[in-house]
């Protein structure tokens, strides 16, 4: 027999201002684009903090944490130049001998007592990881 796959639930509510570009987004998210609006969060969320989950859980191993970072940037640079060629920016370059220093960004991670690693709210961090799990496939389906 196969084993169940259990479930998790979490919710999240955001209140934001009325301004063009934040109506333009929660429109977009929720009726744009041929992805639903549960697997755009999702892969927005799993992009930028899954690695950092990982190692604050504590039960993956060193490789196990790195082998999905590199997974993370691995599709990151495929988001990149997916904008870059639906937006028409041949002025961006995208392959990857472009080289973008995260020593700045990694020296803004703060470390607390208990081992934690956490981000100062006013500081942006970089950009990890979109889809971890080899049977979601939402972030492949935008690239034909």
């Amino acid at each position: 027999m196969s084993e169940k796959i259990q479930r998790i639930d979490y919710r999240c509510r955001i209140s934001m201002n009325k301004e063009p570009f934040s109506i333009a987004l929660i429109n977009y998210m929720k009726h744009g684009g041929n992805i639903n609006e549960r697997d755009k969060v999702l892969s927005a969320l799993f992009g930028y903090w899954l690695p950092f989950a990982l190692k604050a859980d504590g039960n993956f191993s060193e490789q196990e944490v790195k082998q999905y970072v590199r997974n993370t940037i691995y599709k990151l640079k495929l988001h990149i130049a997916y904008l870059s060629e639906v937006f028409f920016l041949e002025d961006f370059p995208v392959d990857s001998s472009t080289i973008i220093s995260a020593k700045p960004m990694v020296q803004q991670v703060v470390s607390n007592v208990a081992g934690e690693r956490l981000i100062e709210p006013d500081k942006p961090q970089p950009s990890i990881d979109f889809l971890c799990h080899e049977h979601d496939f939402t972030f492949e389906t935008m690239f034909p």
